[in-house]
């Protein structure tokens, strides 16, 4: 009888308690597990910014190549398939046919004076060492313009000679001919007058120079040379393999050698300028040094 009495005791408990709640206008305490509500993001902050795609890189070539560089010439001839030789200012120099000029060269004769342009590209691999790569090689329409005037020479110039199978830098200093121009190394005296280049230890070592008339013939000179050497000894016409060994431009080459002494006459044309070259070489102590100075000099001559 007694738990009796106690049900309707907690019943009315019971109803007081919610009574209480309802009058204080609590709030319900969060369900357990139920995140708590997080302030909304604004509208800037919620729209997705797209992240920035890689900008597209330009392809860079393994080398990269410089402006467009013009220039004039005298025309050598061809190395091979791909590049030729062109005697410019500074000295005979090598260039790559560009695309499109692979058949230039039959276009063209040695010694015939040429305008070109080309661009020069470091070598992949080696970034010290330049191709100049040709993209224009022409006939000059003007002979005059393709033999630089003195003026525009440098007074000196450096050179690499091969001297007792050593390579060397020399420097030769710019003087001027009958007609023409060339770099002199301080071995030798120059005469303007009589075109002779001499080393200053022995004179005997010497060449000659002699400017042609416009219309000479080489038959006659030919002629002329042969008899003027065979009183040293047998005279030999060197092929053009052993012309391009000494110097550029030579038309005519003739050697003779007799009693410790070598002579040599030589035809070079330059822009179709002729000129006559006699050298006298003794077999002696300076012999070594004089050919690579004097053949190095001769090539370096230019009509004024």
């Amino acid at each position: 009888m007694k738990s009796q009495r106690k049900l309707p005791v907690l019943a009315a408990i019971a109803v007081l308690m919610l009574a209480i709640t309802a009058c204080g206008g609590n709030t319900p305490a969060e369900a357990p597990g139920e995140p708590s509500p997080t302030a909304s993001p604004s509208p800037a902050e919620s729209a997705a910014s797209p992240s920035p795609s890689p900008a597209a890189q330009p392809s860079s070539s393994p080398a990269e190549e410089s402006q467009v560089i013009q220039g004039t010439g005298i025309y050598v001839g061809q190395i091979d398939n791909h590049s030729v030789e062109i005697k410019t200012e500074e000295g005979a120099t090598s260039f790559e046919l560009g695309t499109g000029l692979e058949e230039a060269p039959e276009a063209l004769s040695m010694d015939d004076p040429v305008v070109f342009e080309y661009v020069e590209r470091s070598v992949e691999g080696d970034s010290s060492v330049l191709q100049r790569v040709l993209s224009k090689l022409e006939k000059s329409a003007d002979s005059g313009s393709a033999a630089p005037s003195q003026a525009a020479l440098p007074k000196s110039k450096s050179f690499s000679l091969t001297l007792e199978g050593m390579k060397e830098e020399k420097t030769a200093a710019l003087a001027a001919g009958n007609g023409y121009s060339l770099y002199v190394f301080d071995i030798f005296t120059f005469d303007a007058k009589t075109g002779r280049l001499a080393m200053k230890v022995d004179p005997e070592y010497y060449a000659e120079i002699t400017k042609l008339p416009s219309d000479f013939d080489l038959d006659s000179l030919k002629q002329e040379g042969e008899k003027e050497l065979s009183s040293t000894g047998k005279v030999t016409a060197l092929d053009q393999k052993e012309r391009d060994r000494r110097m550029s431009g030579i038309r005519l080459y003739l050697t003779a050698m007799g009693n410790g002494l070598t002579r040599e006459y030589a035809v070079k044309e330059i822009a179709g300028q002729g000129y006559v070259i006699r050298l006298n070489i003794p077999q002696r102590e300076a012999s070594e040094g004089f050919g690579p100075h004097v053949y190095t000099s001769l090539d370096s001559l230019v009509s004024q």
